[in-house]
């Protein structure tokens, strides 16, 4: 089994429950060139823990365990029963979609599995968790739990990797599920990461609380989440702006699925910063949920100003003494990052605001304490006073 030995007194850090360590941080045999489970021992020579350890890029290792015994089958079985337990409260006849496997946040790192009605969608953080995880093993494991009929194992839109499914084949129709009793269209296959952003749940429903009587835009709709709530919520009109027509196709769909009235909802395809700018009139929410700007730091000071430059400007189609509703989903974008940012655009808008609610991922999202780098969401509902 290879040994990886800590070249930096992170033991500590490790027996707390941080469970990534950077390539700088190790010595190992440079001719390991496919990740595996290894044995990872401090810089005295002493077992710290055991972890997959990744032959590429800049995380080196995520921690597994910190046992005597290695890994085996029972562990990651309890690894996965604790996890389904963990979000029994959500299932129920009112929702239907959750995130089941959370990667780092339930002890299994690398590895996402989100739960659309009877399918289970499984997505791996990079090649060597791709190459670590056993598919078949995971696959039977959810097929044996009540409600799951198919297991989609889905490649990133990086991969070259075609989907494999395990268990009853795939309709090619996109899912109808249900959150809270609303109900979504959701294509697992074609669409953005497992096929929904289910981590915005409560999120969601805030906004359904605050839309009676307004007048809505949700910006970088996707397939209408913000924008059904907000319907559902008593708005008076809501207006749906992505560049996606197959995506602004479901939110339409979704629409009717709920029963709301037609020409209450409009849904526009165009880039998000064009309409802006061609708007003059007003509205009472302006919901603003961007795709992640930055996936390093490297690029993190380019994201902060694309930030600032889209949430200045939606902060200018906001009626005095109503809601600027802002969102993140980047990792590398800290909530004091986007406290500044939030800062910097009212600022550039020459507005002011009044925080009413400030809140992250829903509990089937769980991240180390160790590791709040792991709460990615930053989510922030203003009043514009100015």
């Amino acid at each position: 089994m290879l040994k990886v030995q800590l070249t930096r007194d992170l033991r500590k850090n490790i027996l707390r429950g941080h469970p990534w360590v950077y390539r700088e941080a190790i010595k190992t045999d440079k001719s390991a060139k496919q990740a595996c489970l290894c044995r990872v021992v401090d810089r005295k020579g002493k077992d710290v823990a055991w972890g997959l350890f990744s032959p590429q890029g800049p995380l080196a290792l995520r921690i597994l365990s910190t046992a005597s015994k290695p890994p085996n089958s029972a562990f990651y079985q309890k690894r996965l029963q604790a996890a389904w337990k963990l979000r029994e409260p959500l299932r129920t006849d009112q929702t239907n979609a959750f995130r089941l496997i959370n990667g780092e946040g339930d002890g299994l790192p690398g590895l996402v599995c989100d739960v659309y009605d009877q399918v289970a969608v499984l997505q791996f953080d990079g090649d060597s968790c791709f190459e670590f995880w056993d598919q078949e093993f995971v696959a039977e494991w959810l097929l044996n739990q009540k409600g799951i009929q198919s297991v989609y194992c889905k490649p990133r839109r990086s991969d070259s990797r075609e989907g494999q499914t395990f268990g009853q084949p795939l309709s090619e129709s996109p899912l109808q599920i249900k959150e809270n009793g609303v109900q979504f269209v959701v294509d697992v296959v074609n669409g953005q990461k497992t096929g929904f952003f289910l981590d915005q749940r409560d999120n969601r429903a805030y906004l359904q609380t605050i839309s009676r009587d307004k007048w809505v835009l949700n910006l970088f709709c996707y397939t209408g989440g913000f924008s059904l709530y907000a319907g559902l919520g008593g708005a008076k009109q809501v207006t749906s702006v992505d560049l996606s027509e197959p995506a602004l196709a479901m939110a339409d769909e979704a629409w009717r699925l709920n029963g709301l009235e037609k020409d209450k909802h409009q849904t526009i395809g165009q880039d998000v910063f064009k309409f802006i700018e061609s708007q003059s009139d007003p509205f009472q929410i302006v919901m603003v949920d961007p795709p992640s700007m930055t996936h390093s730091e490297k690029t993190k000071g380019q994201a902060t100003r694309s930030y600032i430059d889209l949430f200045s400007k939606a902060a200018q189609l906001v009626e005095k003494g109503h809601h600027l509703v802002l969102s993140s989903c980047s990792s590398h974008i800290t909530f004091q990052d986007f406290f500044e940012i939030i800062d910097e655009s009212l600022s550039k808008a020459r507005r002011r605001g009044q925080i009413l609610r400030v809140s992250g991922q829903g509990f089937d999202h769980p991240f180390p304490h160790a590791c709040r780098e792991l709460r990615y969401l930053k989510f922030v509902d203003l009043i514009l006073t100015d």
